[in-house]
Protein backbone atom coordinates (compact mmCIF):
# COMPACT_ATOMS: atom_id res chain seq x y z
CA UNK A 1 0.00 0.00 0.00
CA UNK A 2 0.65 3.31 -0.78
CA UNK A 3 1.39 6.31 1.41
CA UNK A 4 -1.48 7.72 0.04
CA UNK A 5 -3.20 4.45 0.38
CA UNK A 6 -1.97 4.54 4.02
CA UNK A 7 -3.19 8.10 4.71
CA UNK A 8 -6.79 7.59 3.26
CA UNK A 9 -7.50 4.21 4.81
CA UNK A 10 -6.37 5.56 8.02
CA UNK A 11 -9.07 8.49 7.62
CA UNK A 12 -11.77 6.60 6.95
CA UNK A 13 -10.95 4.65 9.61
CA UNK A 14 -10.83 7.55 11.84
CA UNK A 15 -13.89 8.78 10.44
CA UNK A 16 -15.47 5.96 11.12
CA UNK A 17 -14.14 5.08 14.74
CA UNK A 18 -15.31 8.74 15.85
CA UNK A 19 -18.90 7.85 15.16
CA UNK A 20 -18.23 4.54 17.41
CA UNK A 21 -16.86 6.36 19.95
CA UNK A 22 -19.37 9.17 19.56
CA UNK A 23 -21.99 5.88 20.05
CA UNK A 24 -19.46 4.60 22.86
CA UNK A 25 -19.45 7.96 24.78
CA UNK A 26 -23.87 7.79 24.48
CA UNK A 27 -23.82 4.14 25.80
CA UNK A 28 -21.36 5.17 28.74
CA UNK A 29 -23.42 8.42 29.23
CA UNK A 30 -26.69 6.56 28.87
CA UNK A 31 -25.54 3.88 31.47
CA UNK A 32 -24.37 6.33 34.03
CA UNK A 33 -27.40 8.51 33.90
CA UNK A 34 -29.59 5.15 33.83
CA UNK A 35 -28.04 3.27 36.39
CA UNK A 36 -25.15 5.69 37.35
CA UNK A 37 -22.38 4.71 39.96
CA UNK A 38 -23.74 1.71 41.77
CA UNK A 39 -23.68 -1.15 42.85
CA UNK A 40 -25.42 -2.45 39.68
CA UNK A 41 -23.38 -0.42 37.21
CA UNK A 42 -20.25 -2.20 39.36
CA UNK A 43 -22.11 -5.82 38.94
CA UNK A 44 -22.29 -5.24 35.49
CA UNK A 45 -18.70 -3.75 34.43
CA UNK A 46 -17.36 -6.82 37.03
CA UNK A 47 -19.95 -9.21 34.61
CA UNK A 48 -18.09 -8.25 31.74
CA UNK A 49 -14.59 -8.71 33.00
CA UNK A 50 -14.75 -12.51 33.11
CA UNK A 51 -15.77 -12.79 29.39
CA UNK A 52 -13.77 -9.80 28.09
CA UNK A 53 -10.80 -10.98 29.84
CA UNK A 54 -10.68 -14.11 27.87
CA UNK A 55 -12.26 -12.38 24.64
CA UNK A 56 -9.51 -9.91 24.92
CA UNK A 57 -6.78 -12.04 25.54
CA UNK A 58 -7.45 -14.67 23.25
CA UNK A 59 -8.85 -12.23 19.65
CA UNK A 60 -5.51 -10.04 20.35
CA UNK A 61 -3.66 -13.03 20.43
CA UNK A 62 -5.89 -14.56 17.11
CA UNK A 63 -5.37 -11.12 15.52
CA UNK A 64 -2.19 -10.40 15.63
CA UNK A 65 -0.37 -13.84 15.06
CA UNK A 66 -3.30 -14.57 12.09
CA UNK A 67 -2.33 -11.54 9.45
CA UNK A 68 1.44 -12.21 9.69
CA UNK A 69 0.61 -15.50 9.18
CA UNK A 70 -1.90 -15.34 6.60
CA UNK A 71 0.39 -12.67 4.93
CA UNK A 72 3.34 -15.36 4.51
CA UNK A 73 0.81 -18.15 3.26
CA UNK A 74 -0.68 -15.67 0.54
CA UNK A 75 2.93 -14.57 -0.40
CA UNK A 76 4.27 -18.31 -0.63
CA UNK A 77 1.24 -21.01 -1.69
CA UNK A 78 -1.27 -18.21 -3.56
CA UNK A 79 -4.71 -16.63 -2.54
CA UNK A 80 -6.65 -20.07 -2.38
CA UNK A 81 -4.46 -21.83 -0.27
CA UNK A 82 -4.37 -18.34 2.20
CA UNK A 83 -8.89 -19.11 2.54
CA UNK A 84 -8.00 -22.70 2.85
CA UNK A 85 -5.62 -21.86 5.81
CA UNK A 86 -8.67 -19.66 6.99
CA UNK A 87 -11.14 -21.92 7.05
CA UNK A 88 -9.38 -23.81 8.93
CA UNK A 89 -8.31 -21.18 11.52
CA UNK A 90 -12.44 -20.55 11.75
CA UNK A 91 -13.68 -23.78 12.22
CA UNK A 92 -10.61 -24.35 14.98
CA UNK A 93 -12.05 -20.98 16.84
CA UNK A 94 -14.97 -21.68 16.87
CA UNK A 95 -14.55 -25.18 18.73
CA UNK A 96 -12.55 -23.26 21.32
CA UNK A 97 -15.10 -20.68 21.61
CA UNK A 98 -17.81 -23.02 22.43
CA UNK A 99 -15.64 -24.86 25.07
CA UNK A 100 -14.97 -21.53 26.48
CA UNK A 101 -18.42 -20.68 26.72
CA UNK A 102 -19.64 -24.07 28.50
CA UNK A 103 -16.71 -23.38 31.00
CA UNK A 104 -17.63 -19.97 32.11
CA UNK A 105 -21.51 -21.11 32.41
CA UNK A 106 -20.56 -23.80 35.10
CA UNK A 107 -17.61 -22.06 36.75
CA UNK A 108 -19.13 -18.24 36.43
CA UNK A 109 -19.61 -18.44 40.42
CA UNK A 110 -15.40 -18.94 41.30
CA UNK A 111 -14.86 -16.83 38.59
CA UNK A 112 -16.60 -14.13 40.25
CA UNK A 113 -15.07 -14.48 43.35
CA UNK A 114 -11.85 -14.90 41.82
CA UNK A 115 -12.26 -11.09 39.66
CA UNK A 116 -13.99 -9.26 42.65
CA UNK A 117 -13.42 -10.64 46.41
CA UNK A 118 -14.76 -7.50 47.83
CA UNK A 119 -18.42 -7.49 46.73
CA UNK A 120 -20.93 -8.49 49.54
CA UNK A 121 -23.43 -11.17 48.66
CA UNK A 122 -26.47 -9.74 46.63
CA UNK A 123 -24.01 -7.60 44.39
CA UNK A 124 -21.78 -11.11 43.65
CA UNK A 125 -25.09 -12.88 42.98
CA UNK A 126 -26.14 -10.10 40.96
CA UNK A 127 -22.24 -10.02 38.32
CA UNK A 128 -22.49 -14.21 38.75
CA UNK A 129 -26.16 -13.75 36.96
CA UNK A 130 -25.09 -11.15 34.65
CA UNK A 131 -21.90 -12.85 33.26
CA UNK A 132 -23.97 -16.04 32.79
CA UNK A 133 -25.63 -13.80 30.42
CA UNK A 134 -23.08 -12.07 28.83
CA UNK A 135 -20.52 -15.79 28.12
CA UNK A 136 -22.30 -16.84 25.15
CA UNK A 137 -21.33 -13.47 23.06
CA UNK A 138 -17.74 -14.75 23.22
CA UNK A 139 -18.46 -17.11 20.15
CA UNK A 140 -19.55 -13.94 18.37
CA UNK A 141 -16.37 -12.18 19.41
CA UNK A 142 -13.95 -14.77 19.02
CA UNK A 143 -14.83 -15.77 15.20
CA UNK A 144 -15.26 -12.00 14.33
CA UNK A 145 -12.15 -11.40 15.37
CA UNK A 146 -10.47 -13.99 12.85
CA UNK A 147 -12.67 -12.27 10.13
CA UNK A 148 -11.45 -9.32 10.78
CA UNK A 149 -8.18 -10.24 10.23
CA UNK A 150 -8.70 -11.72 7.04
CA UNK A 151 -10.29 -8.50 5.65
CA UNK A 152 -7.84 -6.38 7.04
CA UNK A 153 -5.40 -8.20 5.38
CA UNK A 154 -6.81 -8.26 2.26
CA UNK A 155 -7.03 -4.25 2.54
CA UNK A 156 -10.58 -3.83 3.78
CA UNK A 157 -10.44 -1.86 7.01
CA UNK A 158 -14.01 0.34 6.74
CA UNK A 159 -16.54 -2.26 7.75
CA UNK A 160 -14.37 -3.81 10.78
CA UNK A 161 -14.37 -0.51 11.99
CA UNK A 162 -18.25 0.03 10.99
CA UNK A 163 -19.18 -3.16 12.69
CA UNK A 164 -18.63 -2.12 16.07
CA UNK A 165 -21.74 1.09 15.45
CA UNK A 166 -24.37 -2.15 15.09
CA UNK A 167 -22.82 -3.18 19.12
CA UNK A 168 -23.19 0.01 20.39
CA UNK A 169 -26.50 1.04 18.94
CA UNK A 170 -27.85 -2.50 20.31
CA UNK A 171 -26.24 -1.98 23.91
CA UNK A 172 -27.83 1.71 23.76
CA UNK A 173 -31.02 0.66 23.20
CA UNK A 174 -31.03 -2.08 25.28
CA UNK A 175 -30.07 0.58 28.15
CA UNK A 176 -32.76 3.33 27.65
CA UNK A 177 -35.43 1.38 26.24
CA UNK A 178 -35.34 -1.24 28.60
CA UNK A 179 -33.07 -0.77 31.28
CA UNK A 180 -35.45 1.79 32.99
CA UNK A 181 -38.06 -1.17 33.48
CA UNK A 182 -36.31 -4.61 33.42
CA UNK A 183 -33.00 -3.56 35.13
CA UNK A 184 -29.28 -3.98 34.55
CA UNK A 185 -29.73 -7.69 33.36
CA UNK A 186 -31.53 -6.08 30.53
CA UNK A 187 -28.12 -4.04 29.20
CA UNK A 188 -26.25 -7.72 29.56
CA UNK A 189 -28.76 -9.10 27.11
CA UNK A 190 -28.43 -5.74 24.27
CA UNK A 191 -24.30 -6.50 25.10
CA UNK A 192 -24.35 -9.88 24.10
CA UNK A 193 -26.97 -9.07 21.03
CA UNK A 194 -24.71 -6.02 19.85
CA UNK A 195 -21.83 -8.59 19.87
CA UNK A 196 -23.90 -10.97 17.29
CA UNK A 197 -24.64 -7.82 15.05
CA UNK A 198 -21.08 -7.04 14.48
CA UNK A 199 -20.25 -10.41 13.54
CA UNK A 200 -23.15 -10.65 10.91
CA UNK A 201 -22.08 -6.92 9.76
CA UNK A 202 -18.41 -8.20 8.44
CA UNK A 203 -20.09 -11.50 6.69
CA UNK A 204 -21.10 -9.67 3.30
CA UNK A 205 -17.66 -8.11 3.09
CA UNK A 206 -16.02 -10.95 3.89
CA UNK A 207 -17.66 -12.56 0.80
CA UNK A 208 -16.74 -9.85 -1.41
CA UNK A 209 -12.81 -11.17 -0.76
CA UNK A 210 -14.01 -14.09 -2.33
CA UNK A 211 -13.69 -16.33 0.79
CA UNK A 212 -16.00 -18.56 1.13
CA UNK A 213 -16.89 -20.09 4.46
CA UNK A 214 -16.57 -24.22 3.93
CA UNK A 215 -16.17 -27.28 5.50
CA UNK A 216 -12.52 -27.47 5.71
CA UNK A 217 -10.62 -28.70 8.57
CA UNK A 218 -6.88 -29.54 8.07
CA UNK A 219 -5.02 -29.99 11.29
CA UNK A 220 -1.77 -30.94 9.22
CA UNK A 221 -2.05 -27.29 7.41
CA UNK A 222 1.59 -26.41 8.29
CA UNK A 223 -0.06 -22.54 8.73
CA UNK A 224 -2.52 -23.67 11.22
CA UNK A 225 0.56 -25.59 13.04
CA UNK A 226 2.69 -22.60 13.02
CA UNK A 227 0.26 -20.08 13.90
CA UNK A 228 -0.62 -22.12 16.90
CA UNK A 229 3.30 -22.42 18.29
CA UNK A 230 2.80 -18.22 17.80
CA UNK A 231 -0.29 -17.72 20.02
CA UNK A 232 0.54 -19.50 23.04
CA UNK A 233 3.36 -16.96 24.30
CA UNK A 234 0.66 -14.21 22.51
CA UNK A 235 -2.28 -15.60 24.55
CA UNK A 236 0.02 -15.15 27.56
CA UNK A 237 1.50 -11.74 26.44
CA UNK A 238 -2.37 -10.43 25.80
CA UNK A 239 -3.35 -12.44 29.30
CA UNK A 240 -0.63 -10.43 31.00
CA UNK A 241 -2.01 -7.41 29.44
CA UNK A 242 -5.61 -8.35 30.86
CA UNK A 243 -4.09 -9.09 34.48
CA UNK A 244 -3.58 -5.28 34.59
CA UNK A 245 -7.39 -4.73 34.07
CA UNK A 246 -8.23 -7.79 36.23
CA UNK A 247 -6.03 -6.73 39.32
CA UNK A 248 -7.15 -3.04 38.70
CA UNK A 249 -10.81 -3.89 39.47
CA UNK A 250 -10.03 -6.45 42.06
CA UNK A 251 -8.33 -3.97 44.02
CA UNK A 252 -11.10 -1.52 43.06
CA UNK A 253 -13.49 -3.67 44.31
CA UNK A 254 -12.58 -3.19 47.67
CA UNK A 255 -12.86 0.43 48.09
CA UNK A 256 -16.09 2.82 48.45
CA UNK A 257 -18.71 2.14 46.06
CA UNK A 258 -18.70 3.56 43.24
CA UNK A 259 -14.86 3.15 42.47
CA UNK A 260 -15.53 0.71 39.79
CA UNK A 261 -17.48 2.74 38.35
CA UNK A 262 -15.60 5.50 38.34
CA UNK A 263 -11.98 4.02 37.11
CA UNK A 264 -13.85 2.62 34.31
CA UNK A 265 -15.58 6.06 32.95
CA UNK A 266 -12.18 7.91 33.51
CA UNK A 267 -11.05 4.93 31.29
CA UNK A 268 -13.39 5.07 28.59
CA UNK A 269 -12.38 8.79 28.41
CA UNK A 270 -9.05 8.19 28.67
CA UNK A 271 -9.43 5.66 25.39
CA UNK A 272 -11.41 8.30 22.86
CA UNK A 273 -7.89 9.54 21.74
CA UNK A 274 -5.93 6.56 21.73
CA UNK A 275 -8.82 4.88 19.86
CA UNK A 276 -9.89 7.11 17.21
CA UNK A 277 -6.05 8.41 16.44
CA UNK A 278 -3.95 5.73 17.58
CA UNK A 279 -5.68 2.77 16.61
CA UNK A 280 -6.85 4.30 12.80
CA UNK A 281 -3.22 4.31 12.49
CA UNK A 282 -2.10 0.82 14.30
CA UNK A 283 -5.39 -0.70 12.08
CA UNK A 284 -3.67 -0.06 8.76
CA UNK A 285 0.21 -0.11 9.68
CA UNK A 286 -0.09 -3.61 10.67
CA UNK A 287 -1.27 -5.63 7.90
CA UNK A 288 1.01 -3.44 6.10
CA UNK A 289 4.61 -4.30 8.63
CA UNK A 290 3.29 -7.77 7.93
CA UNK A 291 3.60 -7.82 4.28
CA UNK A 292 6.81 -6.00 4.67
CA UNK A 293 8.24 -8.62 6.73
CA UNK A 294 7.36 -11.35 4.93
CA UNK A 295 9.25 -10.17 1.89
CA UNK A 296 12.03 -8.75 4.37
CA UNK A 297 12.16 -5.49 3.03
CA UNK A 298 13.70 -4.47 6.52
CA UNK A 299 14.33 -0.71 5.40
CA UNK A 300 10.97 -0.38 4.20
CA UNK A 301 9.75 -1.41 7.72
CA UNK A 302 12.20 0.34 9.76
CA UNK A 303 11.01 3.42 7.80
CA UNK A 304 7.23 2.73 7.95
CA UNK A 305 7.47 1.92 12.22
CA UNK A 306 9.45 4.76 12.92
CA UNK A 307 7.15 7.25 10.98
CA UNK A 308 4.04 5.64 12.97
CA UNK A 309 5.16 5.92 16.50
CA UNK A 310 6.57 9.49 15.94
CA UNK A 311 3.23 10.57 14.06
CA UNK A 312 1.19 8.68 17.16
CA UNK A 313 3.30 10.44 19.51
CA UNK A 314 2.77 13.99 17.97
CA UNK A 315 -0.89 13.62 17.32
CA UNK A 316 -1.69 12.51 20.91
CA UNK A 317 0.50 14.66 23.46
CA UNK A 318 -1.46 18.06 22.52
CA UNK A 319 -4.73 16.01 23.24
CA UNK A 320 -3.20 14.32 26.69
CA UNK A 321 -2.25 17.93 27.74
CA UNK A 322 -5.31 18.99 27.01
CA UNK A 323 -7.19 16.54 28.82
CA UNK A 324 -4.84 16.96 31.41
CA UNK A 325 -6.14 20.46 32.08
CA UNK A 326 -9.68 20.07 31.21
CA UNK A 327 -10.52 16.36 33.29
CA UNK A 328 -13.52 18.00 35.05
CA UNK A 329 -15.54 20.01 32.99
CA UNK A 330 -14.62 17.09 30.24
CA UNK A 331 -16.46 14.74 33.11
CA UNK A 332 -19.39 16.92 33.59
CA UNK A 333 -20.38 17.49 30.45
CA UNK A 334 -20.11 14.18 29.06
CA UNK A 335 -21.38 12.18 32.31
CA UNK A 336 -23.00 14.20 35.16
CA UNK A 337 -27.07 14.19 34.35
CA UNK A 338 -29.50 11.43 35.91
CA UNK A 339 -27.96 9.29 38.68
CA UNK A 340 -24.56 10.73 37.84
CA UNK A 341 -24.06 13.37 40.63
CA UNK A 342 -21.13 15.90 41.20
CA UNK A 343 -19.86 13.64 43.49
CA UNK A 344 -19.35 10.68 40.54
CA UNK A 345 -18.34 13.71 38.70
CA UNK A 346 -15.29 14.16 40.94
CA UNK A 347 -14.15 10.07 41.21
CA UNK A 348 -14.24 9.93 37.89
CA UNK A 349 -12.39 12.63 37.40
CA UNK A 350 -9.32 12.24 39.87
CA UNK A 351 -8.55 8.78 37.91
CA UNK A 352 -9.06 10.66 34.58
CA UNK A 353 -6.16 12.83 35.59
CA UNK A 354 -3.67 9.85 35.76
CA UNK A 355 -4.82 8.11 32.89
CA UNK A 356 -4.29 11.52 30.53
CA UNK A 357 -0.52 11.29 31.36
CA UNK A 358 -0.62 8.03 29.43
CA UNK A 359 -2.72 8.77 26.35
CA UNK A 360 0.27 9.02 24.08
CA UNK A 361 1.98 5.76 25.46
CA UNK A 362 -0.86 3.47 25.14
CA UNK A 363 -0.76 3.18 21.45
CA UNK A 364 2.59 3.69 21.34
CA UNK A 365 3.91 0.39 23.50
CA UNK A 366 0.69 -1.48 21.64
CA UNK A 367 2.25 -0.33 17.93
CA UNK A 368 5.87 -1.49 18.81
CA UNK A 369 4.06 -4.90 20.46
CA UNK A 370 2.35 -5.23 17.06
CA UNK A 371 6.03 -5.21 15.45
CA UNK A 372 7.53 -8.10 16.97
CA UNK A 373 4.20 -10.14 15.91
CA UNK A 374 4.92 -9.55 12.31
CA UNK A 375 8.19 -10.74 12.59
CA UNK A 376 6.30 -13.79 14.07
CA UNK A 377 8.06 -13.28 17.55
CA UNK A 378 5.41 -13.78 20.08
CA UNK A 379 8.36 -14.72 22.91
CA UNK A 380 9.63 -11.27 22.94
CA UNK A 381 6.31 -9.22 23.56
CA UNK A 382 5.43 -12.37 26.40
CA UNK A 383 8.81 -11.41 28.25
CA UNK A 384 8.08 -7.88 27.78
CA UNK A 385 4.18 -8.30 28.79
CA UNK A 386 5.27 -10.08 32.17
CA UNK A 387 7.83 -7.37 33.33
CA UNK A 388 5.13 -4.41 32.81
CA UNK A 389 2.33 -6.40 34.64
CA UNK A 390 5.03 -7.05 37.54
CA UNK A 391 5.73 -3.47 38.03
CA UNK A 392 2.00 -2.61 37.57
CA UNK A 393 1.31 -5.08 39.91
CA UNK A 394 3.82 -3.45 42.56
CA UNK A 395 2.71 0.20 41.90
CA UNK A 396 -0.64 -0.77 42.30
CA UNK A 397 -0.45 -2.03 45.46
CA UNK A 398 1.85 0.75 46.63
CA UNK A 399 -0.61 3.68 44.97
CA UNK A 400 -4.59 2.09 45.73
CA UNK A 401 -4.22 3.35 49.53
CA UNK A 402 -2.62 7.05 49.20
CA UNK A 403 -4.07 7.52 45.83
CA UNK A 404 -7.62 5.40 45.46
CA UNK A 405 -8.44 4.42 41.94
CA UNK A 406 -6.21 7.71 40.51
CA UNK A 407 -3.45 5.59 42.27
CA UNK A 408 -4.36 2.55 40.16
CA UNK A 409 -4.66 4.52 36.58
CA UNK A 410 -0.98 6.03 37.93
CA UNK A 411 0.26 2.67 38.12
CA UNK A 412 -1.14 1.97 34.73
CA UNK A 413 0.46 4.68 32.84
CA UNK A 414 3.83 4.20 34.56
CA UNK A 415 4.08 0.55 33.76
CA UNK A 416 2.93 0.93 30.28
CA UNK A 417 5.95 3.88 29.62
CA UNK A 418 8.04 1.52 31.01
CA UNK A 419 7.20 -1.33 28.91
CA UNK A 420 7.45 0.93 25.64
CA UNK A 421 11.06 1.66 26.33
CA UNK A 422 11.73 -1.57 27.00
CA UNK A 423 10.41 -2.62 23.88
CA UNK A 424 12.39 -0.23 21.95
CA UNK A 425 15.20 -1.32 23.51
CA UNK A 426 14.41 -5.59 22.26
CA UNK A 427 13.73 -3.81 18.81
CA UNK A 428 16.78 -2.53 18.21
CA UNK A 429 18.63 -5.60 19.14
CA UNK A 430 16.87 -7.35 16.55
CA UNK A 431 19.06 -5.61 13.72
CA UNK A 432 17.30 -5.94 10.78
CA UNK A 433 18.39 -3.45 8.36
CA UNK A 434 18.93 0.09 9.10
CA UNK A 435 17.15 1.03 12.42
CA UNK A 436 17.66 4.39 14.47
CA UNK A 437 15.57 5.61 16.96
CA UNK A 438 16.54 9.36 16.85
CA UNK A 439 14.10 11.01 14.61
CA UNK A 440 11.43 9.26 17.04
CA UNK A 441 13.15 11.12 19.94
CA UNK A 442 13.82 14.33 18.05
CA UNK A 443 10.30 14.10 17.49
CA UNK A 444 8.80 13.33 21.05
CA UNK A 445 11.45 16.14 22.41
CA UNK A 446 9.67 18.60 20.13
CA UNK A 447 6.31 17.77 20.84
CA UNK A 448 6.55 17.49 24.51
CA UNK A 449 8.63 20.86 24.27
CA UNK A 450 5.58 22.55 22.46
CA UNK A 451 2.87 21.34 24.56
CA UNK A 452 4.21 22.53 27.90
Amino acid sequence: MTKTGLVKAASIVAFLTIVSKVLGFIRETSLAAVFGATSDTDAYLLAQTIPYLLFATVSYALTTTFIPVYSHVREERGKEAGFRFANTVLWAVLLVAVVFVMAGEVLAEPLVRLVAPGLDGSVAELTEYLSRILFPMMIFQLLSGVVTGILQAEGEFAVPTAAGLAQNIAIITSILAFGPRYGIASVAVGTMVGAGLAFAVKLPALARTGFRWRAVFNIHDPGLRRMVILMLPAILSAGASQVNTLVDRILASGLPEGRVAALNYANRLMELAPGIIGASITTVIYPTLAKLAAQKNWDRFNDALVRSLSFVHFLLVPVATGVLVLREPLVRIVYERGAFDAAATRETAWALLFFSLGIAMFTMRNLISRAFFTLQDTKTPLILGAVTVAINVVLNLLLVCPLEQGGLALATVIATTLGFVLGLVAFRRKKLGRLSWTPLFVSITKTLASSV
